[in-house]
């Protein structure tokens, strides 16, 4: 995979979190198997963030590359009930929304991938 196609990904990555992050969090609370899935869709972005990181010679620790695969390692690595889905829900429409905005910047300055 090249960087653009790992590029790509991750932003078609973001576009699935989107598509199946509910927005209220009592849908959520119901939904184990919707939880999963935006836990998988992080590791996800994390290992093609970083698969982008690499192709590209950036330094570890520079974000938002650094942050995407900490948060995938956080999920990973866990054990069932180390992480509060409280926790998940919080992040993803926290974080989900910022990188949507940082997206939109990128579309409009002709810099995002998915749009080629």
């Amino acid at each position: 995979m090249t960087a653009d196609e790992a590029l790509g990904a991750l932003l078609l990555t973001f576009d699935q979190l989107l598509q199946i992050l509910p927005i209220s969090k009592s849908t959520w609370d119901e939904d184990d198997v919707v939880r999963l899935a935006v836990e998988r869709l992080w590791i996800t972005a994390g290992n093609l963030a970083e698969t982008y990181r690499i192709d590209n010679g950036i330094a570890v620790g520079i974000e938002p590359w650094s942050e995407l695969v900490g948060y995938r390692n956080l999920l990973a690595h866990a054990l069932p009930g180390d992480i509060s889905p409280d926790r998940v829900f919080a992040d993803s429409t926290t974080d989900l929304n910022r990188i949507l905005e940082l997206r939109a910047i990128a579309s409009i300055r002709g810099d995002d991938p998915a749009v080629r």
